[in-house]
């Protein structure tokens, strides 16, 4: 037995281990996921995660152990964010991994779909619609995620301002509405709010970052 080889290879593994702990809770992953859209303070983070702070805290403190976030002091607050580009890239391929390998996940998407009873586009489609006049893009992410980048032409109300601003919504046009992505339910809910005001909505599950990825490949 090589013991030396064995003591650097376990010591690896137990190093990489830290990640996999990092990702190991459904609320560590929505943090992620909502870091990805803009970098946020705790108790931004907790009060868009439906947790307390102290909670929130004890999360983020596991993700700074496997340095998957860090932080940052910015006047009296401390402001989080992902560690890097390829936390932003390793989040959404295990979304894309476990939509691809665990049926539960895509049986929920489609349910709540049909539940919704609203029209889905994908990118490639989307992107056919927006080079027409008579269709406009509509943001429906906090205005923080809004100005941490959004997709070129996209309007933003939040969805908690929405039903009070239909009227900026144009209703000679059609609407496509985004948010934050497959794993979060807002786009399907905004589009049928504005079906119910007399637009013409469709609904693009889709995040800025599936937007930006999906372009740069075309």
């Amino acid at each position: 037995m090589n013991q030396a080889a064995d003591e650097y290879k376990n010591s690896l593994y137990s190093e990489l281990s830290k990640i996999g702990k990092g990702l190991s809770s459904d609320k560590r992953l929505e943090i992620l996921d909502l870091l990805s859209q803009s970098p946020k303070t705790v108790e931004s983070l907790a009060r868009q995660s439906g947790m307390s702070i102290a909670n929130t805290s004890r999360h983020l403190k596991t993700l700074r152990d496997a340095n998957l976030v860090i932080n940052i002091k910015k006047g009296n607050f401390v402001v989080y964010q992902l560690a890097s580009k390829q936390v932003e890239q390793l989040f959404y391929l295990l979304r894309d991994v476990g939509e691809s390998q665990l049926l539960a996940m895509k049986q929920i998407q489609q349910s709540f779909d049909i539940t919704e009873q609203v029209k889905t586009l994908d990118l490639s489609t989307a992107i056919k619609l927006l080079s027409r006049d008579d269709v406009q893009l509509l943001d429906v992410r906090p205005e923080d995620e809004f100005q941490a980048g959004h997709i070129k032409g996209a309007i933003n109300i939040p969805m908690d301002q929405l039903s009070e601003q239909v009227e900026k919504i144009d209703p000679k046009k059609d609407v496509i509405v985004y948010c934050r992505g497959h794993l979060c339910a807002l786009t399907n809910q905004a589009t049928r709010l504005l079906n119910e005001q007399g637009r013409h909505a469709y609904s693009l599950n889709e995040s800025y970052y599936d937007w930006r990825e999906f372009v740069a490949q075309q």
